[in-house]
């Protein structure tokens, strides 16, 4: 419940903000926001144009807020991006966070309170808050294409113009790919459901077994709205997580309050069954130790919810031009190929491999033929609309908890 009153609280926050920027701005449009970085149909003005933005950022350090809960995400950023970072004459500092809504609250405060140096430069987001933020006229505008390395991103390709359904038009640059998986013990599990009617169905024969993170937390949503678009009927998916909670672990009288505890649960046997939106998850812990070598990934309902995180920078951010040097970075191409490759963090890049060269392309010929990683990810299910996320985790705790 904590979780989902600190949502209403951004939310009214917001609301409040909305107000205040049309007030400051005198009922302005979007065009008046800062268009650092704007692309231009001429090229060589384009080029003068990140030329300028580039000078202007070489000392400045970009505080990153980011949620901090990965240690292998952290490791890359640190590691990976910031002597990448450094080389272009800007610094990180990586800001860890518990819920990107600690950053977006950041922005709201300073906004509210005309500070024209914000302390946040940018933020990795996606979903509810950047279309709250977006709302709110929080973000820096127009700035994505003029990034040198969105030329190997197909901006029009409705996975990367649309987060959680929202047009994204120029405010956050995109970074990279999830998809919502599933893992077995196949020690304790000869066969994983196939579909979430047969997860229901091994629960009855495995009671106690199995949970999954309350909602909002953002693997426990993602579980539940994976449920009610594979279902296909809202009233049978509540009526099967209804059914579901009283097999589950504990009785269902107490939920996992994220992942970590949920892979807690998996790694000391309690259940045989985690999930997580991070395709890499279980290469990633059993190759630190944490899952038994036996752990597998599978998909359930023949396809894997998919949605992509980017990068955002709010408008009043006090290093604007270093940020979009980051987010250029971090588009880099070897840099994307290192995120993909399965020994760093197994992400999907979101580089349209068609726009690299044949020597970029190659760099991305890491080998997936690893028993803890999944070489398909089947028939792709998209995000809802991010306006749907909070009311079906208010209809959770409704239809769910009641």
């Amino acid at each position: 419940m904590k979780g989902k009153k600190r949502h209403v609280s951004l939310l009214a926050a917001l609301a409040l903000v909305v107000t205040f920027v049309a007030a400051a701005c005198g009922g302005d449009d979007a065009s008046d926001a800062p268009t650092a970085g704007a692309s231009s149909p001429d090229p060589a003005a384009e080029a003068s144009g990140w030329d300028e933005i580039a000078s202007a950022a070489e000392g400045q350090t970009v505080r990153f807020w980011m949620w901090g809960g990965d240690a292998r995400v952290n490791t890359y950023i640190d590691d990976v991006v910031g002597p990448a970072a450094r080389e272009r004459g800007i610094e990180i500092e990586r800001i860890p966070i518990d819920d990107t809504a600690d950053a977006v609250q950041r922005v709201i405060a300073e906004v509210r309170a005309g500070e024209e140096n914000g302390a946040v430069d940018l933020i990795w987001i996606n979903g509810e808050n950047f279309a709250a933020g977006k709302e709110a006229d929080l973000w820096l505008t127009d700035w994505v294409s003029g990034l040198p390395n969105s030329r190997y991103v197909d901006l029009e390709d409705p996975s990367i113009a649309l987060d959680f359904q929202v047009p994204t038009d120029g405010q956050e640059a995109p970074w990279s790919r999830a998809a919502f998986i599933f893992a077995y013990n196949a020690e304790t599990v000869e066969t994983p459901p196939e579909t979430f009617e047969a997860l229901l169905e091994w629960a009855r024969e495995n009671p106690g077994r199995f949970t999954y993170p309350a909602p909002p937390d953002f693997t426990g949503s993602a579980f539940v709205r994976n449920v009610i678009q594979q279902v296909g009927s809202s009233e049978a998916a509540w009526e099967l997580l209804r059914e579901l909670r009283e097999l589950q672990h504990r009785g269902g009288d107490a939920f996992p309050e994220n992942e970590a505890e949920l892979n807690e649960l998996f790694a000391n046997g309690e259940i045989d069954i985690a999930m997580s939106y991070d395709p890499g998850f279980v290469q990633g812990a059993v190759s630190k130790g944490q899952f038994p070598e036996s752990a597998r990934p599978f998909l359930i309902g023949g396809g894997a919810l998919v949605n992509t995180s980017y990068v955002v920078i709010p408008r009043n951010a006090a290093n604007a031009e270093a940020a979009q040097v980051l987010a250029d970075v971090l588009l880099e191409p070897a840099l994307q190929a290192q995120k993909a490759d399965p020994e760093t963090l197994g992400l999907p890049t979101v580089l349209d491999l068609s726009l690299l060269t044949e020597a970029q392309r190659a760099t991305f010929s890491a080998t997936t033929e690893s028993a803890y990683l999944l070489s398909d990810f089947g028939e792709l299910v998209p995000e809802l609309a991010a306006s749907e996320v909070g009311p079906i985790e208010e209809e959770w705790i409704a239809e769910v908890l009641r």
